[in-house]
């Protein structure tokens, strides 16, 4: 499967990458300290299976480092037009999206679905 490289963390190894199926977006968990040197925008090819409800990415190799550099800003943007996601950065004052994660909130989402 190919995909594009939302979100990651270095450090830990991380990262969240949009599917070329565009279904449910893919995980991956690599051992800390591990080689992995994906960063958001890149172009990555995987091995993808499903475990708890989830889909994971194994075994990722880049394919075109920074693809899509501007994908995971357009996406936020986005949303903030829908109104499903804000339109500021997170802040400390708002709780809500003061983590890495957006809140999902069912009635807003219920519209869109």
């Amino acid at each position: 499967m190919y995909g594009v490289v939302l979100w990651s963390d270095q450090r830990q190894n991380r990262a969240v990458i949009w599917c070329e199926d565009h279904g449910d977006l893919a995980y991956y968990k690599g051992d800390v300290g591990g080689d992995s040197a994906m960063t958001a925008g890149d172009l990555v090819e995987f091995e993808l299976h499903e475990a708890a409800d989830m889909r994971l990415a194994d075994m990722p190799r880049l394919i075109t480092q920074r693809s899509h550099p501007t994908l995971s800003s357009d996406l936020r943007r986005a949303g903030a037009q829908l109104g499903v996601v804000p339109s500021a950065a997170p802040s400390a004052a708002n709780s809500d999206y003061a983590a890495n994660v957006v809140p999902f909130r069912e009635a807003r989402m219920a519209a869109y679905a």
